[in-house]
Parts: structure tokens; C-alpha cells; sequence
């Protein structure tokens, strides 16, 4: 499958995969990275996330809007990184960071669904893997907020020390207050966890390690969270994790 063309013939230069000692679970093995599409790794994983807290309905829609759009845009770039290339308009989409004003700009109202097409054209095995990671987060785990506000907050490149702190408690915030965004939440840190561990494998042990599995799929997984669980923008994915 080719990055022109989402939907044509599959084709993932980018990586392979092979069965692991857990049913049903497949290990990723990414190939090397060209230099143009690593370039974008630190860019693609930055979103303005929100600095002031607020709980009105319109803050928490757009706090929802910003997380499919970070989702779906981390995905892309696996597709990307699956196919081995991209082209012009995809990095030109990759490169729009997804916040509060490029939210609510009309020129910019197609580009999330541009980047879903990607997403929905991922391998089956790869859109499980982020799935079940978030349904992993959203497990009982008293540590789950803290990890996912410091993963955003770091992947969102603050420009400072107290911009930093102010996303880290907003986002904290968001997740014991709000537990119907915590589905969103999860999936766009789901998301850049993938991005930022293929990367790292990519580069540190070219189609895996000498052991025979690598660490962008976790061994045993998680279960797959329910419907229930994630937010309606997620259904896609979900049905697409399943194959």
C-alpha cells in the first residue's frame, strides 16, 4: 500500500511483522526510517494541549476535537512509516499542530478526516496495538494520569517551565473530572507512544532485536477496551483493530 493511494494494493515496505508467543498478537519489526519521514518524529507527536482549565461544554468538545485530531495524525504518520514514504500533501497535513486556533479554522475543517484515511488504511495489526494500549491505560491504574499528562505534555514541546506544568495539571485534571474523555485522552497518547517507539526501535535494531520481538507491541497485550469505553469519533479504529 502506497502513501499516494490509501487504498490501494497492500504493500508495507516500511515493516514487517511475525506471530508472537501471545495468540493472535503479531510483533512489529519497522525498517529503517527515511530521513525525511524521521525528521517529522518529534514534530507529528506536538499538540497545543489546553492551558487553563475549564469545564464548560464548548472547552470539552474542543478538548475532544484535539485528541481525534492527534490520534489520527500520529496514525498517519505510521502509515507513513509503514509505506516507507509519503507524499507532499500528507507532510504538509502531518505538519499543521493540532490547538485551539487550527481547531476551529474553516480552511483546516477537512484535514482530520484526510489524515483518517490513513488511519483506517493501516494494517489491522498495527491500529490493534494503539487500541489495546489505551485500553491498557484505561485499566485501573492509580499512576494512569500522571503517566499520560507527562507522556502529552513532554511530546507537546512547552516553551517553558510553568507552560508545562500548567498543561501537565490541566491534563491531570481532565482525567479524574471528565471520565468521558478519558477514552480520547488515552488514544492520542496511545498514539504517540507508537510513533515514539518505532522510532526508537527503528534506529536501535533494524527489522528487531536479537531476542526476537521488539517493544511497540506489548507481549501479552491488553484487552481490547469496549465500544463503551472510547469515544464515537474511535469506532472506526475499534472496528478496524479487530480486522
Amino acid at each position: 500500500m502506497s502513501s499516494e493511494d490509501p487504498t490501494g494494493a497492500q504493500q508495507w515496505p516500511g515493516y514487517r511483522s511475525k506471530p508472537s508467543y501471545d495468540p493472535g498478537q503479531s510483533l512489529v519489526f519497522p525498517a529503517p526510517v527515511p530521513a525525511e519521514l524521521r525528521a517529522l518524529g518529534q514534530e507529528v507527536r506536538a499538540a497545543d494541549w489546553p492551558v487553563r482549565l475549564a469545564f464548560r461544554a464548548s472547552r470539552i468538545a474542543r478538548l475532544d476535537t484535539l485528541c481525534r485530531w492527534q490520534t489520527l495524525r500520529a496514525l498517519a504518520y505510521v502509515h507513513a512509516l509503514a509505506a516507507g514514504a509519503a507524499d507532499a500533501r500528507l507532510l504538509s497535513d502531518l505538519r499543521v499542530v493540532p490547538g485551539p486556533e487550527t481547531a476551529g479554522d474553516p480552511a483546516l475543517s477537512e484535514l482530520p478526516a484526510r489524515l483518517e484515511r490513513y488511519a483506517l488504511a493501516l494494517p489491522p495489526d498495527l491500529v490493534d496495538a494503539v487500541v489495546r494500549d489505551a485500553g491498557g491505560l484505561l485499566t485501573d491504574n492509580r499512576f494512569t494520569a500522571g503517566v499520560l499528562a507527562a507522556g502529552l505534555c513532554a511530546d507537546s514541546r512547552p516553551a517553558d517551565t510553568d507552560e508545562a506544568v500548567s498543561r501537565a495539571v490541566v491534563l491531570t485534571s481532565y482525567w479524574y473530572e471528565t471520565p468521558a474523555q478519558r477514552g480520547a485522552l488515552a488514544l492520542a497518547w496511545s498514539a504517540n507512544l507508537f510513533v515514539r517507539s518505532w522510532l526508537w526501535w527503528s534506529a536501535s535494531f533494524t527489522y528487531g532485536d536479537p531476542a526476537g520481538g521488539i517493544g511497540i507491541t506489548t507481549d501479552p497485550r491488553p484487552a481490547r477496551p469496549s465500544p463503551s469505553a472510547l469515544p464515537a469519533w474511535a469506532t472506526p479504529l475499534l472496528d478496524r483493530s479487530t480486522g
